[in-house]
């Protein structure tokens, strides 16, 4: 493998970055921490709205004071009535946050075309055209980006206790030593100071040039010692819940991607949750995942408080998952990788009730640089492997030319 000399900061360590990881996103860092002034303006937007209930702000916070002196004054515009009435629309917070940020600084606003592959509905059918345009007039008419820097350096205590903690935990790291794979893409936490309470979105994409992309919303709460703080104590189990989907999402897909029109039977609560039988897999996959790095890290006692107040007991074959990656960490040298250890692991999950009407394909990778990503990670898997479903997938990715 080859590699640059650019570098990035990952917790602990420095490393070079693999060529084929720079490409659109010219990553500096891949655990980056910011406010985002998308975000940001939407959390005025819904601030100004007199019928929602306020965002969490701790009184007298410079940052509140500062907020409320910039933008007070325009209650009346256009673009809060709007942002109100779509609130209570389809167009619901997650599906604007959503939206947001996939898309650069106001008021342009513009959509990030390197993640067109993963537009959403609301983008390809123009739904969210008018809200949009009222955004962008009010960040115009508020001269919203002028003082943004600003607000930002307001918040520097709080996000210099975020970033110190996010540097100790190297969590990209423990990730990566775990699976024994690279994350290849980069996780940004959106400090989210305006946030309507349970406004925490987490969304994990793959951009087009096959490098990952995760974004979490973190929002400010009260801190125990009466001050405000971005770290609370579900930061751990978010982050590397998140990061297990950026790394164990494509290898489930390698093998199993045909399974994902397979129902999939939990029980009420939980077949609402588990849209077909792929998608259940990997979220037992990934909370597993999560809990042993917990317990690594923090001991068994941490990760079964998380397991009890999440309500993970209702997951019948949860603990299954975490005793066989119990044996994952005993047997490294027979499988360094979980990639590798994949197909004794799913055992322990319920078959699909069908085999899959359609051999392994080139689906669901669109674009030439997702079709290199997945043809790196089956040319590591099938070093070790002979499994016929990622055979097949390997030869049908290799059929297809890349555009002239």
């Amino acid at each position: 493998m080859r590699s640059s000399s650019s570098k990035f900061i990952d917790g602990r360590r420095e490393r070079a970055i693999p060529d084929y990881m720079l490409s659109s996103l010219r990553l500096k860092e891949r655990l980056n921490i910011r406010l985002d002034p998308g975000i940001e303006l939407l959390g005025v937007l819904d601030m100004l709205d007199a019928g929602r209930k306020p965002a969490f702000v701790l009184p007298g916070h410079p940052y509140g004071r500062a907020i409320a002196k910039a933008f007070s004054s325009f209650k009346a515009h256009p673009a809060v009535k709007l942002n109100a009435a779509i609130a209570e629309s389809d167009l619901e917070g997650s599906r604007r946050k959503d939206a947001l940020m996939r898309r650069g600084a106001p008021p342009a606003l513009v959509f990030d075309e390197a993640l067109s592959a993963n537009r959403g509905d609301d983008e390809r059918s123009g739904a969210l055209e008018p809200w949009l345009a009222a955004l962008r007039d009010f960040a115009r008419d508020s001269k919203f980006l002028d003082g943004f820097a600003e607000r930002e350096r307001l918040l520097e205590a709080e996000l210099a206790e975020l970033r110190a903690r996010v540097a100790k935990a190297d969590y990209i790291g423990a990730l990566e030593r775990y699976t024994g794979e690279t994350y290849e893409g980069r996780y940004t936490l959106i400090a989210s100071p305006l946030c309507q309470d349970g406004g925490v979105l987490n969304r994990v994409w793959t951009r087009d040039d096959g490098a990952g992309e995760i974004i979490s919303l973190v929002k400010l709460e009260e801190s125990r010692a009466g001050g405000m703080t971005f770290v609370d104590s579900d930061l751990d189990a978010c982050v590397w819940h998140e990061l297990a989907h950026g790394v164990l999402d494509l290898t489930a897909n390698l093998y199993d991607h045909e399974q994902r029109d397979t129902p999939l039977d939990l029980g009420p609560k939980l077949s609402r949750n588990c849209r077909n039988w792929l998608h259940g897999l990997r979220e037992h996959l990934v909370r597993a995942v999560m809990l042993r790095l917990i317990a690594l890290d923090s001991g068994e006692k941490a990760a079964a408080k998380i397991y009890s107040e999440e309500g993970f007991s209702a997951r019948p074959h949860l603990k299954a998952f975490i005793e066989h990656l119990k044996e994952y960490e005993r047997s490294r040298k027979e499988y360094p990788s979980l990639s590798d250890f994949y197909p004794r692991l799913v055992a322990v999950f319920p078959k699909p009730a069908s085999s899959p009407a359609v051999a392994p394909g080139a689906a669901p990778y669109t674009t030439a640089g997702q079709r290199a990503a997945a043809l790196r990670r089956l040319d590591r898997l099938l070093i070790r492997s002979k499994d016929a479903r990622l055979i097949a997938r390997r030869a049908a990715l290799a059929k297809i030319k890349p555009a002239c």
